[in-house]
């Protein structure tokens, strides 16, 4: 199912990073993390001035909504700079326009884990499509690094190669999205996980009760 035009903006126009739980989802979740894997700390280089990319950076962990408030912190207006320049983007593409090789090989939309909410991923997606530079995570195979994590809806970045892996912000969103396409329900919730076998990593979109969240 995909989000139109309209609802997405309607998503883009929230500016604060931070958001409260519903009261409706389950509290019975798994603990947070993907099992299996081992959970490594995420780290942003982020320009000083969000409307610069080219510009002086500094660096923060967490997920990108964690990143977005400790850059608010240090750099007082930089959220609603960066938030206007997520409004000026163009609607994502639908999945089937992307190239094969920015989608997974495999989709699995079974896997043990509780749904997150829809518009909540969608959002993280499109968080991680206005991040310039590049992420990295250190050699695995089994790291897993959460890149967002909004209204207990999370995606998760796994390595799966034995040496470090470095890729644009982009990829990871696109991966995300190709899965939220996948994987969505009539209702408007979603958890799934997209194989790239051939780059060798994962992206997971699930539920995620910890806190910060």
């Amino acid at each position: 199912m995909l989000p139109s035009s309209a609802f997405l903006a309607s998503i883009l126009a929230f500016s604060s990073p931070a958001y409260s739980v519903p009261t409706s989802l389950d509290s019975s979740a798994k603990t947070p993390g993907i099992e299996g894997y081992t959970t490594v700390p995420i780290f942003w280089d982020l320009p000083i001035k969000a409307d610069d990319p080219n510009g002086p950076t500094a660096t923060v962990n967490g997920t990108i909504q964690a990143a977005i408030a400790k850059m608010e912190a240090d750099y007082h207006g930089w959220n609603a700079t960066f938030q206007a320049q997520l409004r000026r983007r163009p609607p994502p593409p639908h999945a089937s326009s992307i190239s094969a090789d920015q989608y997974p090989e495999f989709t699995d939309c079974d896997i043990d884990y509780d749904k997150a909410i829809g518009f909540a991923i969608v959002w993280g997606i499109e968080y991680l499509r206005g991040v310039p530079g590049t992420a990295k995570n250190g050699p695995g195979p089994g790291n897993c690094g959460r890149v967002s994590c909004s209204w207990k809806s999370a995606i998760w970045w796994c390595n799966e190669d034995n040496n470090e892996k470095e890729l644009q912000w982009g990829q990871i969103a696109d991966g995300a999205y190709y899965v939220f396409n996948k994987c969505e329900t009539d209702t408007g919730y979603v958890k799934g996980k997209g194989y790239f076998v051939k780059d060798k990593f994962n992206v997971f979109v699930v539920y995620d009760q910890s806190d910060h969240c």
